[in-house]
């Protein structure tokens, strides 16, 4: 198979695995992996008084499914420079990125996912900045 069809494929492994939330609804956790994220008292006190039942935790997760195959389909126009980010500089062209599988000889470079959650901040600086 070739790189590019085993990496959607295991994008819909993924999409899959973290939509599938139902234990955390029911039991909303205390702390998140990500810090940023964790929820209020309120939220989780909101989340315990619900009374979920195995249909409306299939209708949440295919809700959840859908937003995340969104989200990544997004991404990937960005890549694919069929959409535009928003531009610092009216001037400024995207054109995409290209990412190539890797070679055995080849430097390391950055890690997207390192950087992902690095730009979190400067992401959240950038929109709250008039707030």
């Amino acid at each position: 198979m070739d790189s590019k069809q085993l990496f959607l494929r295991e994008i819909h492994n993924i999409i899959k695995e973290y939509s599938e939330l139902g234990d955390q609804l029911k039991k909303p956790p205390k702390e998140l992996p990500w810090e940023d994220f964790n929820l209020t008292k309120d939220e989780i006190n909101a989340l315990e008084a619900q009374e979920f039942t195995d249909e409306s935790i299939s209708a949440i997760e295919k809700i959840v499914r859908d937003n995340i195959m969104g989200a990544f389909h997004s991404t990937f126009c960005l890549l694919d420079g069929v959409s535009n980010p928003v531009l610092g500089n009216d001037d400024d062209m995207w054109i995409g990125l290209k990412l190539a599988e890797k070679q055995e000889d080849e430097e390391e470079e950055d890690f997207l996912h390192d950087e992902l959650y690095n730009s979190y901040w400067d992401w959240q600086k950038l929109n709250n900045k008039d707030k």
